[in-house]
């Protein structure tokens, strides 16, 4: 009798035909099916340049969840809520999160940073919500934190005068106090920025896209990144929104 004539042999030959069908199909599905190029969206904005609501505005177009800076920190916090998602997630994705903070790190080796165990934990945040899909990120470093990543970059600005314009409409104030409230928080930013990743808004090589809302309407940026998000071998199911979300959408933005 053939070696291969035995029954375990013959199992044996069975399950490798099987394996290299299974293969072949995969690759012939994948082949005609193309991945996204683009999992997530990060937004960089200043505040008065209409970030926020072209965060929204595209949420709703792409049926995807907004994470905003509350959201974030309020993960990043909780270390109970980060392990749980973490468990949702199938090897493969918690594996990213693993590498895309490894390589993080690694890159930043020697770095010293502001509230170190909070900065670990924000850029674990960021990594899961980028494995887990159909995200809006809003802030937090995301552009930074997320390089190399399956993810656009887009960074919202406008001009001084039609920022303090718009907030001084906004917060029913005068261009004087508007102004000053808007200094403040460009400095926020700024120093979150330096703390936690060592990098300068305008160093424009990690954004894909930068839209000056000056002349531009939220529906028009909107549509031009979604175009950009949008192509072939989009999925069709989008990813259910993280559980905690729904008691942090009740306080006004920006």
């Amino acid at each position: 009798m053939k070696a291969t004539d035995s029954p375990g042999a013959t199992l044996l030959v069975e399950r490798q035909m099987l394996l290299s069908r299974v293969r072949n199909q995969a690759a012939r599905s994948s082949a005609a099916e193309p991945s996204a190029q683009f999992r997530f969206v990060t937004i960089t904005r200043d505040v008065g340049a209409l970030g926020d609501q072209v965060a929204e505005a595209l949420a709703n177009k792409l049926q995807w969840h907004v994470y905003d800076r509350e959201i974030v920190d309020c993960i990043a916090q909780d270390s109970r809520v980060r392990q749980d998602l973490v468990r949702e997630l199938d090897e493969r994705s918690q594996s990213l999160i693993h590498d895309t903070v490894h390589r993080f790190l690694l890159t930043a080796e020697g770095i010293s940073f502001g509230n170190q165990e909070y900065h670990e934990s924000l850029l674990k945040t960021l990594a899961l919500i980028a494995a887990r899909g159909d995200a809006v990120i809003v802030g937090r470093g995301g552009a930074y934190a997320l390089q190399g990543e399956p993810g656009l970059h887009v960074r919202i600005i406008a001009s001084p005068e039609v920022r303090v314009r718009r907030l001084a409409e906004r917060w029913r104030t005068s261009r004087e106090d508007a102004l000053r409230r808007m200094g403040k928080i460009d400095a926020e930013r700024r120093s979150f920025r330096q703390q936690h990743f060592r990098k300068h808004v305008d160093e424009l090589s990690f954004f894909h896209a930068i839209f000056n809302t000056d002349n531009m309407a939220v529906e028009q940026v909107v549509h031009t990144i979604g175009h950009m998000v949008s192509g072939p071998g989009r999925r069709g199911a989008p990813t259910p929104a993280l559980p905690l979300i729904p008691a942090l959408r009740s306080y006004k933005r920006e």
